[in-house]
């Protein structure tokens, strides 16, 4: 059973950006995470964590933080994949690293301009 997504009231200081964007392109994956131990033989890697990437966001709206058309951004390795369309709410730190356990997935626009505020 996957995990709810952290309470944004806990992440959102942490966010230096917070901007609705579209992933332009995935520009580097990192090495595929090892499956874990105690893994059931045969298991595929659904529910397991995914490889860390690079990606290329182009932003839409910028509700905090500096201005900007485009952000070069790390997604860490996690329990979700981004592709170049996928889009929604980001929340980026200072070091340009996207917050939120399922990232544009974790919370809901709505739910993210409300926290801004």
């Amino acid at each position: 059973m996957a995990k709810p997504p952290e309470p944004i009231e806990e992440v959102m200081p942490q966010a230096a950006w917070v901007v609705e964007a579209v992933v332009k392109e995935v520009l580097a994956t990192g090495p595929t995470p090892a499956k874990p131990a105690n893994a059931q033989p045969g298991a595929t890697s659904v529910g397991y964590a995914t490889a860390s990437q690079t990606v290329k966001l182009t932003i839409t709206n910028v509700l905090k933080g500096e201005k900007a058309a485009e952000l070069v951004v790390e997604k860490p390795v996690g329990s979700y994949s981004l592709k170049a369309g996928n889009k929604g709410p980001f929340l980026i730190d200072s070091t340009k690293t996207i917050l939120g356990r399922y990232g544009p997935d974790s919370w809901n626009l709505e739910r993210v301009k409300s926290a801004v505020k």
